[in-house]
C-alpha cells in the first residue's frame, strides 16, 4: 500500500486510534506509520521498535504511555483509572536533552499538570471523570541508571509498565529487572492490572548485542512472547542510474518511498543526513541496519581493524599472558608474544553481571580446554589492577587471593594509571615487523576488536572554535572493560618495559603501583 493510499484509508484501525484520541485531546493517529500502527497494538509482554533517525519511535512510545493509561479498568470504588510506568534511559543527560523533551513536547506541563524535577523527576497526569467516562490518575517516573540512586528505585518500583528509550545502550539485565517491576500497580482493590508489560525503542546496533539476539536468532515465543518490531530505513542502496540517487560515503542512496513518519521531517531530510558520514554511519541511523558505529574518540585511534584482524593460531610452545578486568562484567583479553616481538590476541572471555568467583570458574575452564600445554607448563600468567590487591572488608583477602585459590598465577601489573596502560597498549599497534603489523587480533575476538575500534572511547563533551573535544577520561561501557583487559595484559606482557625506559635503559618516568595491605607474590 502506497502512503497516498493509506492516508486515504478510513478502515476501523484509523477510526479506533482517534477513539483512544478524542480521550485525551491528543492527535495519536499513528495509521501512517504502519510498523509503529502495529507495534502499539500488540499486547506482548515484552515489544521493541527499531527504526532510523526520525522515524518518530521515541514519539510513539512516550505516546504508549498514556494509550495504556486510558485502557486500565476504572476503580470500582472511585472510577478512575490508575497506572504507574517507569520511562528509562542510560544517563541523565540523554534523559534531559532528548527522552524529557520529547515528552514535554507531547505533554506540556501548561496542559497536563506541573512536573516535580527532583529526583526521581515525576509527571502525575490526572484527567477528570466526564459523564460515564471514568478519569485517569497516571503517574509517570523518569529515571536515568547512569544514577545509583534510580536503579535502587528502580529495584523497588511497583508499576503497570515501563518504557526503555535507546535499550541498545543499556544491559539486558536492566530489562530483565524491569519484567519483575510491571504488573503491581494498581492493586486489584483498585481494578487490578489485567494488562502489564515493558516496551522499547533503539536505532540499530550490531550484530553481538542481546537485542539482536532476541531479535533474530533466538526468539521468546510461548505465552508472554517478547517481539521485535523494525521500520523501514530511510534510505536504500542505490546506482547512480537511480533517479534522484545521492552520493555520499563513496556509494550511491536513494530515498526510501516505505520510510515512516517522512510528512512530519522537513523536506530532504535523509538527503542531508548523508553528508560528510561514513558508511557505516549511513546504514545505521539512515538505513536501519544492524551495524557497529564508532562513537566517541577511540581509545586507541592507533588501531586498524581491517590490518590488524587476521586469523591467529595458539602457539603451543609459547608462553600465555592473559590481561584481566575485576568487576560485575569481568573481562580477560588472551596474548601471546611472538619471538619477533609481535603480539598475538588469541582468545577473549567477557562476562555480564557475575562476580569474580564465579568468573573465575569459567576463566578456569577455559584455560583448561583451550591452553592444556601451556598448563602442563605452568607457562600461563595473569595480569590486573593493581586496585585487586586490596583487602576484602569483610573476607580480608584479595581479588589475587580468589584467584590464587584456583592455582592461577595472577598477578598485578606495575600500574593503574590510565596513560600508561594507553600507551602500552598503542606500541604494538605501532610497529611494523616484517611488514605486518606488531598487533594481530584473532577475528574471533570479536569484543575486544570492537573495543579497540572505538567502543571504548572518549566520549564527546562540546564544540568550539572549530575543533572537537572529548572527555579526559573514557567512557565506561560494555566496550570499556575489554578495553582495559586489554591494556593489563601489554603491561604485564612487557610493554611497561619499553614505555618506561629511554634508549640508554634509564627510567623515563616514575612507575606506579597501588598500596597494598601485603605482598601479593607470596
Amino acid at each position: 500500500m502506497s502512503r497516498l493510499e493509506r492516508s486515504k484509508d478510513r478502515s476501523p484501525r484509523r477510526r479506533k486510534v482517534k477513539g483512544a484520541a478524542a480521550l485525551t485531546g491528543l492527535n495519536l493517529d499513528f495509521s501512517e506509520s504502519p510498523t509503529v500502527w502495529r507495534f502499539l497494538n500488540d499486547n506482548s509482554f515484552v515489544r521493541g521498535l527499531m527504526g532510523p533517525v526520525g522515524s518518530g519511535k521515541t514519539y510513539a512510545c512516550l505516546a504508549e504511555v498514556l494509550l495504556r493509561a486510558v485502557k486500565q479498568p476504572a476503580s470500582p470504588i472511585d472510577n478512575v483509572r490508575y497506572s504507574r510506568f517507569a520511562v528509562i534511559r542510560n544517563s541523565y543527560p540523554e534523559l534531559r536533552t532528548t527522552t524529557l523533551k520529547t515528552w514535554q513536547e507531547i505533554f506540556p506541563e501548561n496542559v497536563w499538570g506541573t512536573m516535580r524535577w527532583s529526583p526521581p523527576i515525576t509527571h502525575h497526569i490526572k484527567l477528570p471523570q466526564r459523564g460515564d467516562t471514568p478519569g485517569v490518575d497516571c503517574e509517570v517516573i523518569f529515571l536515568a541508571l547512569d544514577q545509583p540512586r534510580d536503579v535502587r528505585k528502580l529495584l523497588s518500583l511497583e508499576l503497570t509498565g515501563g518504557f526503555v528509550d535507546e535499550a541498545r545502550e543499556l544491559p539486558k539485565a536492566v530489562v530483565d529487572g524491569l519484567t519483575s517491576r510491571v504488573g503491581r500497580f494498581p492493586t486489584k482493590q483498585h481494578g487490578g492490572c489485567p494488562w502489564r508489560g515493558v516496551w522499547m525503542s533503539t536505532n540499530p546496533m550490531d550484530s553481538d548485542h542481546w537485542w539482536h539476539g532476541l531479535a533474530e536468532k533466538t526468539p521468546i515465543h510461548g505465552r508472554y512472547p517478547w517481539k521485535f518490531y523494525k521500520q523501514p530505513g530511510g534510505v536504500l542502496d542505490a546506482t547512480k542510474e537511480h533517479e534522484g540517487a545521492v552520493f555520499a560515503a563513496n556509494a550511491f542512496w536513494r530515498m526510501n518511498p516505505d520510510a515512516e513518519n517522512v510528512n512530519n521531517l522537513p523536506v530532504g531530510y535523509y538527503e542531508q543526513q548523508l553528508a560528510g558520514k561514513t558508511t557505516d554511519w549511513i546504514n545505521c541511523y539512515a538505513g536501519a541496519k544492524y551495524v557497529y558505529v564508532q562513537d566517541g574518540k577511540p581509545v586507541w585511534h592507533e588501531f586498524s581493524d581491517s590490518l590488524m584482524s587476521t586469523d591467529v593460531e595458539i602457539e603451543k610452545d609459547r608462553p600465555v599472558h592473559i590481561g584481566l578486568d575485576f568487576g560485575l562484567t569481568p573481562a580477560a583479553v588472551f596474548g601471546q608474544r611472538m619471538a619477533n616481538g609481535r603480539w598475538h590476541i588469541v582468545h577473549e572471555l567477557v562476562a555480564f553481571d557475575m562476580g569474580l568467583e564465579r568468573f573465575a570458574l569459567n576463566l578456569k575452564a577455559d584455560i583448561e580446554t583451550k591452553f592444556v600445554d601451556q598448563v602442563n607448563r605452568n607457562d600461563i600468567f595473569i595480569w590486573g589492577d593493581p586496585a585487586g590487591g586490596k583487602r576484602d572488608e569483610i573476607f580480608e583477602v584479595t581479588a589475587f587471593d580468589h584467584l590464587r585459590t584456583h592455582g592461577f598465577n595472577a598477578r598485578p601489573t606495575q600500574s593503574n594509571d590510565f596513560m600508561v596502560r594507553r600507551e602500552a597498549g598503542a606500541m604494538p599497534m605501532n610497529r611494523l615487523i616484517d611488514g605486518r603489523p606488531g598487533l594481530l587480533v584473532s577475528k574471533d575476538c570479536q569484543r575486544t576488536r570492537k573495543s579497540l575500534s572505538g567502543g571504548y572511547h572518549f566520549k564527546r563533551v562540546a564544540m568550539g572554535g572549530g575543533q572537537e573535544r572529548f572527555r579526559e577520561v573514557p567512557n565506561k561501557n560494555e566496550h570499556s572493560h575489554v578495553g582495559d583487559a586489554y591494556g593489563y595484559l601489554m603491561l604485564g606482557g612487557g610493554e611497561h618495559r619499553l614505555l618506561t625506559r629511554n634508549h640508554n635503559g634509564k627510567q623515563m618516568f616514575k612507575q606506579m603501583r597501588a598500596t597494598l595491605d601485603f605482598d601479593v607474590f607470596t
